[in-house]
This record gives structure tokens, C-alpha cells and sequence, in this order.
């Protein structure tokens, strides 16, 4: 998996998530102190996050980094 599809990879499963706890891009932002663009971007692919960012997404969620970077069949 190249770069590219590493982040996009990441971001899908980010937004999978944020979805079944059925909390908006908003409200995520405000949780984690990002703006609702910056998850927008990282849910989309745009943004390449750094490891503490991508460890505060794991840890609101209580996921491993490896569930956020594995591909969902």
C-alpha cells in the first residue's frame, strides 16, 4: 500500500467509525481540539496526520492503529 492509499485507507475507516457512533465532523473536532476541516481532510484523504493526532483518533475510538490502517473488505 503506497502512501496515498494509506491515508485514504485511514481516513475511510475514521469515518466509518465516526459514523456508527453517529457524531458529526463537528462535534468530533470539538472532542479531539482539531477544526471540522482538518477531519474533513483527514477523512478524505487530503491530510497527511502525524502519529499523535492519528493515537487521538485511536484512543477516542479504543482502537488499535492497525483497525484504522487495514482495508475493510
Amino acid at each position: 500500500m503506497n502512501d496515498k492509499e494509506l491515508l485514504k485507507t485511514f481516513g475511510f475507516n475514521i469515518k466509518i467509525e465516526r459514523m456508527k457512533q453517529k457524531i458529526s465532523q463537528e462535534n468530533l473536532a470539538e472532542i479531539l481540539n482539531f477544526s471540522s476541516v482538518y477531519i474533513s481532510n483527514v477523512e478524505s484523504g487530503k491530510h497527511n496526520i502525524s502519529l499523535t493526532n492519528a493515537l487521538k483518533f485511536c484512543n477516542y475510538f479504543k482502537k488499535p492503529v492497525e483497525y484504522f490502517i487495514k482495508e475493510k473488505v
